[in-house]
This record gives structure tokens, C-alpha cells and sequence, in this order.
């Protein structure tokens, strides 16, 4: 978690910049809601939402994201063997760099363990870009990522480009972040095919410089001009979407270490009814480069 000046807004302009961002909020909340998943949909399993803020120039970040999911309810396959029913285990440990203070690469490698499957190599995940665009007044600070996902021989799962659109808006000691993610198959499998959307947004309050605690909603809804129900019978679940919401606390311990724990529930017959997660992130500079004149961003506690 790192910190940024909070500095403060006057109450009509936090009142602005409030309703600002609900409008937008509620705007992506309802696409969502319209968004199905499609058949044989992975489990979701990246309970984590992107803030504005990117690793400074010569940053290095290195980390792993945990999931339990008890039990997985989709009905998918993975190394052959089907995994619905079966407690899981997803991992994640990840590697990032700061190009510059506002340009990032990185690569996530996926590991999964449960429904009598070992502890395997899943897929890697290059960040081929992040970019924090300019902020803009009253409104959000938005961001950018691609990432393009390269399964393990034998899992069965798909290649994709992954484009998130990330927003972020402070009032006051609120922080509320969204993610909009447009997942585009690339491995000839489904040519010309509306991408499949996810979303992930956070509400939290600033306890401590370094202590935040937050509501967060996940949710996996298929291809964007196919939306899936949210409930109905078992001939249903292929296309049924996944949604989940969370409990989520974040702390910064030092100036290196962040950590993030959360429990939540699904809210949907093929969302898991209890899943569990934790992130935890060693940032540091390994090599010195000069300061930049005017003023840099100075970071708040914000890892979710």
C-alpha cells in the first residue's frame, strides 16, 4: 500500500467529485449487469482491483496472490479432470517494474492445486502495458492495462488479450476504485466474437495512514451483447454469470510491504459460496535514478 497526499476537498467540491463518480460508477455497474458468462467460463479467481497508482521509475514489485475458492461451482474442466464441486486453490506470484513513474510492465504465472489435481503450471500473464493517464479534476484518475494470457499445454483454456480500464476517485478518506475488463480470445477459437466483460470495484475507508478497510463486488458476466441470467435451472449454469462480494482489509506495513486479506460470498448458483483471498507485495529500487523536478507522486495506502 503506498501513500499519496490526501490532501482535502472543500464540501462542495468533494460533493461534486462524488456525484461525478457515482454517475460513472453506477453507468459501468449497470453494463455489467446486462453481461452473461459464457459457456465453459473459468472460475473466477482474481479477486483484486487495480488502483491508479503504478510503481514509480526503477520500482520493482514482487508478489503472490492467493485464492480459495470452497467449493468452485463452475462447470469447467481443467487438465482434463472436472473441477466443479472441488475445493480450489489459485496462485498467482507476480513481477512488476516501473518503467517510468507512470508506465509498467510485468508478468503474472497462475498455478492451480484441488479437484484432484497436484499443485500445476496454469497459464503466464504478460503485462505488455500499464499506464496511468493523466488525471482528470472533479472527476477520476483513470488507467490503463493490456495483458495478453498464455495457457499451460494441457489445461485446456484459451489464449486471450485482456484490456482493464481502471478508475479511481478520493473524497475525503473514501477510495473507490473500478475495473472494467474486455477479455478478447485470441486463439482462432471464437473469431469475430464480442468480447467477454468483467468488473471488479471497491469502496473503502481510510481507518489509519496505513489501515484502510472496504466493501468490494467481483463479477464475470460473459460476451457484452449476450448477457447470462443471474439464477435458473441446472441447464442454465453454462451461461449463468458469476458474481461475488467481499469483506477486504489493507495494510501497509513499513514502506515495502503490502498486504491485503478478504472473505466473501457468491451471490449466483455457479459463483463459489465461500472464497477467501490474500495478496501480499515487497516493493523496492534496486537501482537509483535522479528525482524528477516539480513535484513526484507521493503514494497513500492503496493496494486493493
Amino acid at each position: 500500500m503506498k501513500r499519496e497526499g490526501q490532501g482535502s476537498l472543500r464540501p462542495s467540491a468533494a460533493s461534486k467529485a462524488l456525484f461525478s463518480f457515482l454517475l460513472f460508477f453506477s453507468g459501468l455497474i449497470l453494463l455489467g449487469g446486462l453481461r452473461p458468462v459464457t459457456a465453459g467460463a473459468d472460475p473466477f479467481r482474481d479477486f483484486i482491483i487495480y488502483p491508479y497508482e503504478t510503481p514509480e521509475q526503477g520500482e520493482v514489485s514482487l508478489g503472490t496472490w492467493q485464492t480459495v475458492l470452497l467449493p468452485n461451482k463452475t462447470a469447467e474442466s481443467v487438465y482434463g479432470s472436472n473441477i466443479r464441486n472441488a475445493d480450489l486453490l489459485f496462485s498467482t506470484y507476480v513481477v512488476e517494474f516501473g518503467v517510468t513513474d507512470w508506465w509498467t510492465l510485468g508478468t503474472y504465472v497462475d498455478f492451480i492445486a484441488g479437484g484432484g489435481q497436484t499443485y500445476s503450471y496454469l497459464q503466464t500473464r504478460a503485462i505488455t502495458t500499464r499506464l496511468r493517464l493523466p488525471r482528470i479534476p472533479d472527476f477520476i484518475d483513470p488507467a490503463v492495462q493490456i495483458e495478453y494470457w498464455a495457457p499451460g499445454g494441457g489445461t485446456g483454456m484459451q489464449s486471450f488479450l485482456d484490456i482493464i480500464l481502471i478508475a479511481e476517485k478520493k473524497v475525503d478518506r473514501f477510495i473507490f476504485d473500478i475495473n472494467g475488463s474486455f477479455m478478447f480470445a485470441t486463439d482462432g477459437s471464437e473469431p469475430n466474437y464480442p468480447p467477454e466483460f468483467s468488473y471488479s470495484a471497491g469502496l473503502y475507508y481510510l481507518l489509519a495512514d496505513n489501515v484502510n478497510a472496504g466493501i468490494e463486488a467481483f463479477g464475470e458476466d460473459g460476451t457484452i451483447n449476450n448477457m447470462g441470467p443471474l439464477g435458473g435451472p441446472q441447464s442454465q449454469y453454462l451461461a449463468m454469470q458469476q458474481q461475488f462480494i467481499f469483506q477486504s482489509w489493507n495494510f501497509a506495513i513499513g514502506d515495502h510491504i503490502d498486504w491485503n486479506i478478504g472473505v466473501g460470498t457468491g451471490l449466483t448458483p455457479v459463483s463459489s459460496p465461500f472464497a477467501i483471498k490474500t495478496i501480499f507485495e515487497y516493493h523496492f529500487k534496486p537501482f537509483d535514478f535522479e528525482e524528477k523536478e516539480g513535484k513526484k507522486y507521493e503514494e497513500e495506502q492503496n493496494v486493493h
